[in-house]
């Protein structure tokens, strides 16, 4: 039987732990691209760091979802924090060194990125078994809203420690703790329903049995294609958000903080409507009006700036933060339905090797993305870029309002969802 206590126990360490090391993710979000433009100064370099950030899902992804349905999740995710702490400890030691070089963030980003690929993947499919499946909508939805919490509080620090309390240093080592704090909840937690034994067949079986049944389920292939739209597009306007907001909105850089975390609270605000949203609409439906958002909030923003530009700092940042916050509300609805669906459609002993390769897939796109994105803005300016990828995103967001992913409700275990479909 299910221990209540176990259970509401297993919740808090989730989501404290996440709470923790988010905070210290958003720290860097800021605070990274903001370390390379002051090295470098070059809207490619931005694009770079995030292209070697997100290259090791396309390179270990696979791999990865084979070993994490082959080890204990809790042993890879604790090594996982480790890594990222020891990555990021390294780059707060370039910075005090008063002589960072470029190359050292890209080594780093890297790192970390590589680290990144078992931990989300690992703590995803772990999740069901430390929880009951009728609590993840709402598990998923809290993890959200402290994502876009740690979204608005974390840029906001970055810039005071950035500026005043210790430089980039401070920043990176803020994040190296936060991760070693990580490391600390997931040994806390213990599994409510144990992970079946898996039969371990040979490395290259394994793998094509986790992508098989991502091929067979329909809902979860048109999810996982659409996602790869979503990153390909998302990936350049993520990578160009200084740039966007420097050069192009005329937000001074004291502002810029508050720029990045009152679009992200409006996004967490608008996230409060996702559990509603789920159990009347379905989760494809949430998942489609997310990317849909996300499009038309950015394409608001590009299109406007010149106008935005014209007013006076404190109003274009007040002015910029609403249709970003609507783009944060999209990114964050689009994340929530998407997770769910992939915790809830495999079976467990399939979880590991279909969320790793779900999102391998989902991110390959993501180093072209911000690396064509960078280049692009180099040689036609943040805006065109913004317009561009914006625009193919309401495009994807209407035409999937046809298909199967639309009409997907959340279903009780033992459905069709939990069989390998034939076509």
């Amino acid at each position: 039987m299910t221990s209540p206590r176990r259970v509401r126990k297993n919740t808090v360490l989730i989501l404290a732990g996440q709470a923790v090391t988010l905070l210290g993710d958003y720290v860097a979000l800021l605070a990274l691209p903001l370390f390379v433009y002051h090295v470098s100064g070059s809207s490619l370099d931005l694009g770079l760091t995030t292209a070697f950030e997100t290259l090791p899902t396309v390179l270990f992804g696979f791999a990865v979802g084979v070993v994490l349905d082959r080890v204990p999740i809790r042993r890879a995710l604790i090594i996982a924090d480790l890594g990222r702490a020891a990555a990021f400890a390294a780059l707060a030691a370039a910075a005090a060194s008063g002589e960072p070089r470029v190359w050292m963030v890209f080594a780093v980003a890297f790192l970390a990125g590589s680290m990144a690929v078992a931990f989300d993947s690992g703590f995803q499919a772990w999740i069901p078994s430390l929880l009951p499946r009728e609590a993840l909508v709402g598990v998923n939805t809290s993890l959200q809203v402290i994502r876009t919490s740690a979204w608005t509080l974390g840029p906001l620090l970055a810039g005071v420690l950035a500026a005043r309390a210790g430089g980039f240093q401070a920043a990176f080592g803020l994040n190296a703790a936060t991760f070693c704090a990580s490391a600390i909840f997931v040994v806390a937690l213990r599994e409510v329903y144990p992970r079946p034994r898996l039969e371990h067949l040979p490395w290259l079986r394994s793998f094509r049995v986790g992508i098989a049944y991502l091929w067979r389920q329909p809902h979860l292939r048109v999810a996982t294609g659409a996602a790869m739209a979503f990153n390909l597009t998302f990936a350049p306007m993520e990578a160009l958000l200084v740039a966007l907001a420097e050069d192009r909105l005329d937000i001074p850089g004291r502002l810029i903080g508050w720029f990045f975390g009152g679009h992200a609270l409006l996004g967490a605000l608008g996230l409060a409507a996702a559990p509603v949203l789920a159990r009347r609409f379905g989760l494809g439906r949430v998942f489609v009006i997310g990317l849909f958002f996300l499009g038309a909030g950015f394409f608001a923003l590009s299109v406007t700036a010149p106008a935005i530009a014209q007013l006076s700092p404190v109003a274009s940042t007040v002015a910029s933060v609403f249709p970003a916050g609507l783009s944060v509300a999209g990114v964050s609805f689009a994340n929530v339905a998407f997770t769910t669906l992939r915790q809830q459609i495999p079976p467990q002993h399939l979880l590991g090797r279909v969320t790793a390769a779900s999102r391998t897939l989902a991110w390959a796109l993501l180093p072209v993305g911000a690396t064509v994105g960078g280049a692009l803005g180099q040689a036609f300016g943040v805006s065109a870029v913004y317009i561009g990828a914006s625009t193919v995103l309401l495009v994807v967001a209407l035409s999937l309002g046809t298909s199967s992913l639309w009409r997907v409700r959340i279903e009780p275990r033992g459905s069709h969802l939990d069989q390998a479909p034939s076509g």
